[in-house]
């Protein structure tokens, strides 16, 4: 039986460019792009100058004045069609006041990198910025071209960034295949470690609740009030059980997972996909993490986020209402979720939807799953990957179709993976 292939021997270790690495995030982190007003021509710039070093072509495209995006190119033989590292340069705003260090500082300390996009996803940018850098510098041979492309408004919708990339330059932009932000978490398991690999993305499904009752002086209790009726129904949504799907994808995650937890982990795993419920995901005895991913990916949800009701303190309010956070399954669709939901709370509150977008399916090509899963042992022998379904998709702006988080469509790439900052220890990726 022949063998897989290994990853191939590069020229350079992964540990000697830890420093370079943390130099990356920390002077991005230190760029505040906090969306609005984005400003992420600062970050393009930043990344300008690095790629010019490297002798990297590449372009920054203004949307609007200091929206920028950019594209960066590694060209190959064009054997096969380009793979992209993708990432997005802007934040979600900080308060300094919520945080022990300066949100902005990029300050390094206690072996970590802090600050505002350390995580979402500054760390990916600095991370794929390095690797097209090693991939340059080496001049490893490449089969199918390699791009980096930083684009901006991610965190409020991505018109002026995603959408207005493949919209007025989508000839820069089209590749195969896609690594973006939603997987690459390592996790402990009995049966060693696995890491997460997106392959889809759930859709959305914002929604309203509205209650209305009769107004009058605080000073006279309402028992009928229209805040006491939005508050049982959110109680009935608390305690509401919704039907498990068990699709494709989370029954090989669970095959997965029951592997990796011998014993009455694996037991429970398997009970749960003879009869899957919402009780028997929420109690299986397995890292709390990954046991979130499995209630996510077998269930549409609905979480409130946003609660409103009066405008004076001494007046009792006619109306009160919620904003809620909901969450589709490959398949699902919004209006049929919401029919679902108002069966769940009842009559006496009105649930609307506000915006709603499908999921786009799933994108997990074998051959690039069996690449990620050869490189993840190679480099960690005993480490296996899990292919997911990641919950938060978080644009409020309704998307085109896409295969990742940020809002390309789907002819623009194939599939979604792993979190490119995990490419560090992941040479063997299909280049």
């Amino acid at each position: 039986m022949p063998t897989a292939p290994r990853p191939m021997p590069l020229p350079f270790s992964w540990a000697d460019q830890e420093r370079h690495l943390v130099d990356h995030l920390s002077a991005l982190i230190r760029l505040d792009t906090s969306n609005p007003p984005g400003n992420e021509i600062a970050v393009a710039r930043h990344l300008s100058r690095e790629l010019s070093r490297s002798g990297i072509a590449h372009e920054v495209l203004e949307s609007e004045p200091g929206r920028a995006n950019l594209v960066a190119r590694l060209p190959s033989t064009g054997q096969e069609p380009p793979l992209m590292l993708l990432g997005h340069a802007d934040v979600v705003g900080a308060q300094p006041d919520g945080w022990s260090r300066p949100p902005f500082s990029g300050e390094v300390a206690d072996g970590r990198v802090w600050g505002r996009g350390a995580l979402d996803m500054k760390g990916q940018i600095a991370a794929s910025l390095l690797v097209v850098q090693l991939l340059a510098a080496h001049r490893i041979p490449l089969r199918r071209d390699v791009l980096l492309v930083v684009t901006a408004d991610e965190e409020a919708g991505s018109r002026r960034g995603a959408y207005w990339l493949w919209e007025n330059h989508r000839g820069l932009v089209e590749a195969e295949f896609a690594f973006n932000e939603g997987g690459g978490q390592r996790f402990a398991t009995p049966g060693g470690p696995v890491y997460t690999v997106q392959v889809a993305e759930k859709g959305s499904a914002r929604m309203r609740f509205t209650a209305r009752g009769p107004g009058g002086h605080a000073s006279v209790p309402r028992s009928e009030s229209a805040v006491f009726t939005l508050a049982e129904a959110l109680l009935r949504l608390r305690a509401f059980a919704p039907e498990s799907v068990l699709h494709p994808t989370a029954r090989r995650m669970l095959g997965t997972l029951a592997d990796l937890h011998p014993g009455a982990g694996a037991e429970a795993i398997e009970r749960l996909v003879r009869e899957p419920t919402w009780a028997r995901a929420h109690s299986l005895p397995i890292d709390p993490v990954l046991r979130e991913f499995v209630v996510a990916g077998l269930h549409n949800t609905a979480t409130p986020t946003v609660l409103s009701a009066g405008h004076r303190q001494n007046v009792v309010p006619v109306e009160a209402s919620v904003v809620l956070d909901g969450r589709l399954l490959p398949g699902e669709l919004p209006d049929r979720w919401v029919e679902e939901v108002q069966r769940a709370v009842g009559d006496r509150v009105e649930v609307s939807l506000l915006h709603g977008r499908v999921s786009h399916g799933v994108h997990d090509d074998p051959e690039l799953l069996r690449v990620l899963g050869d490189t993840v042992a190679a480099h960690e022998p005993g480490a296996q990957i899990l292919p997911y379904i990641i919950p938060p998709p978080r644009t409020p702006a309704p998307s085109p179709p896409r295969r990742w988080s940020d809002s390309f469509p789907p002819r623009a790439t194939r599939t979604s993976c792993a979190s490119s900052t995990h490419l560090m220890s992941m040479p063997g990726s299909p280049t």
